[in-house]
């Protein structure tokens, strides 16, 4: 339990460090493309996945490291947190046109 606990919470220092870059890139993306639109923006990711732990469920601490290595390999990463409905999971990867 002591080293699910460091991994939260280190996991949870590094998001908004990660977040900061990826924001970053798209921004200068974003100034080298002025004219870029929303199907173009999409482009940039390696592709979109819907991640969630199912209801019932409250370990998210692997979700959570997925999600991070996901975002560092270029990844577009929807979080929908823990003890999510399986319906909305299943809602928000054909709302968000997910891949995985």
């Amino acid at each position: 339990i002591k080293s699910a606990r460091v991994m939260k919470k280190a996991v949870g220092y590094l998001i908004p460090f990660m977040e900061e870059e990826k924001r970053n890139r798209i921004n200068a993306l974003r100034a080298e493309n002025p004219d870029m639109d929303v199907e173009e923006e999409e482009t940039m990711y390696a592709g979109t996945v819907v991640i969630a732990t199912v209801k019932g469920d409250v370990h998210d601490i692997g979700k959570n490291i997925v999600a991070v290595v996901l975002g560092c390999n270029n990844y577009r990463v929807v979080d929908l947190g823990v003890m999510t409905p399986c319906d909305k999971i299943l809602k928000t990867a054909i709302e968000e046109k997910a891949d995985i």
